[in-house]
């Protein structure tokens, strides 16, 4: 019987949880607290985490920096309000399963718990990933690029470049640099570039960097020997080694330590690696695939990114749009994730109304396509009948009318009050992605203190 912990202030939810779980045969133990559930999860074994993210002593990232420090490939589930989207997609970019918005539905949970427990129990040595995204890939019939379940092409020229691109790559063995805010697909990218290449046979091994714990980095992507340390009871294969043959996806990399950027600069030159605690050095041939959302450069700059790392894998760079400077794409993803919501929810969603596709195009997407995927999934989800209507939409989408288009915003020049607010709420939009979507950092840009920003993020429709 597989084991949840479910880690929430509020009573009720826990309580409601709890007995739908059970009645569908989980063993679930609850912790009002965030210190109290990290407890609870070091000293038994549990298959899968839910925590709110907001907690009376922890929050969500607190929580799920310790629970990842203690097993790392345990998943966990985040349970936000609407206002923490923003923070949730951070969490996902630190290595949480997945994130779910309030109200909650025991349902959408029970799905997502499935879903965990399944990424779990087929992760092999042959293809492993240290987060979601291990979507099967299938041959697309639009194209002859090898696709995924979990990803559509779009036809906008931005799309029709990213493809270009990976076809003219993926036979190479070139090292290939992918830009892209979180959610983009940024993985998916990469296990394209390898399911068309000469090393499709051999093993695909995505490793997200933001999520290894600092102390056990060069364990997990060099390996270690029995002894190395303590804990260390056996001898263990590295990422480098298990891709042996194959292609290495390193997410996020500029969250490596400047110890562990020497290491791999060594492997890059040498093609070899030693495991911790021993003196031996193993020959590897890996094709490396990296990925990140900020510009390396700029870390160069700060002195966090060696530039010698840099000019090597510089090979090639594929950069992907987000949602926002890509809405001509939305149509196409909107309608590729209800298709796959009717199947996985059984459901006959026929369906968008286009009430509901213009509130789309006028919101910000900040979770990118993981967003869409997610937004679709709980409005087939919530939708009886066979049209999906602007009535299911939470208030983010209803809000976000009021940041206006560029050509509703040319008929409204000469209103002073409509000019104002449109500067304010495109200069709160590019501050917000410039932080990272951090809102303190955000307000501390703008000149304002967070009680003015959250004030006019509301007003804006903002707020996500």
């Amino acid at each position: 019987m597989e084991k949840i912990l479910i880690i929430d202030d509020d009573v009720d939810i826990c309580a409601l949880l709890k007995r739908f779980l059970e009645r569908n045969g989980y063993e679930v133990t609850t912790s009002f607290k965030g210190q109290e559930g990290v407890h609870q999860f070091k000293n038994n074994d549990f298959d899968v985490v839910l925590t709110d993210f907001r907690l009376p002593d922890l929050d969500g990232i607190e929580v799920l920096k310790s629970i990842k420090k203690i097993k790392p490939n345990i998943p966990v589930i985040v349970i936000t309000g609407y206002s923490d989207v923003g923070q949730a997609v951070k969490v996902i970019r630190l290595g949480a399963f997945e994130y779910v918005t309030k109200p909650i539905f025991p349902e959408e949970i029970l799905m997502l718990i499935k879903d965990a427990l399944n990424l779990k129990s087929d992760s092999t040595e042959r293809d492993i990933s240290s987060k979601r995204g291990d979507e099967k890939f299938k041959k697309s019939k639009k194209h002859h690029l090898s696709n995924t379940s979990d990803y559509v092409f779009g036809k906008s020229p931005h799309a029709k470049r990213v493809q270009n691109l990976i076809e003219l790559v993926a036979p190479t063995d070139m090292t290939v640099v992918i830009l892209g805010a979180s959610g983009t697909g940024k993985e998916v990218a990469a296990r394209m570039i390898h399911r068309n290449s000469i090393r499709k046979e051999k093993p695909f091994v995505a490793v997200d960097c933001g999520a290894l714990p600092k102390e056990l980095a060069a364990s997990e992507l060099f390996g270690h020997e029995k002894g190395a340390f303590t804990g260390a009871v056996s001898a263990k294969k590295g990422h480098f080694e298990m891709a042996n043959g194959g292609t290495l996806f390193l997410d996020e990399i500029g969250n490596l330590t400047y110890e562990n950027q020497i290491k791999l600069l060594r492997v890059l030159q040498e093609r070899v690696i030693r495991r911790m605690g021993s003196e031996k050095d193993i020959p590897v041939d890996v094709r490396i695939i990296v990925a990140t959302n900020e510009d390396l450069k700029n870390a160069m700059r700060r002195g966090e990114f060696r530039e010698d790392i840099y000019f090597r894998i510089n090979e090639f760079n594929i950069d992907l749009p987000s949602v926002k400077e890509n809405k001509e794409d939305l149509e196409e993803y909107l309608d590729f994730f209800l298709e796959k919501s009717n199947q996985e929810l059984n459901k006959k969603i026929s369906k968008i109304d286009q009430s509901v596709i213009e509130a789309f195009r006028k919101y910000s997407w900040p979770g990118n396509i993981r967003e869409i995927k997610n937004v679709v999934k709980r409005l087939v989800l919530l939708t009886n009948g066979q049209v999906i209507t602007k009535d299911a939409l939470p208030p983010e989408f209803l809000n976000a009318s009021l940041v206006r288009s560029d050509n509703s915003a040319d008929q409204n020049i000469f209103n002073l009050k409509t000019v104002v607010e449109q500067a304010e709420s495109e200069a709160i939009l590019r501050a917000l992605k410039a932080t990272n979507y951090n809102k303190s950092k955000c307000a501390e840009l703008l000149g304002v203190d967070r009680k003015t920003l959250y004030n006019k993020m509301n007003a804006y429709g903002l707020i996500n």
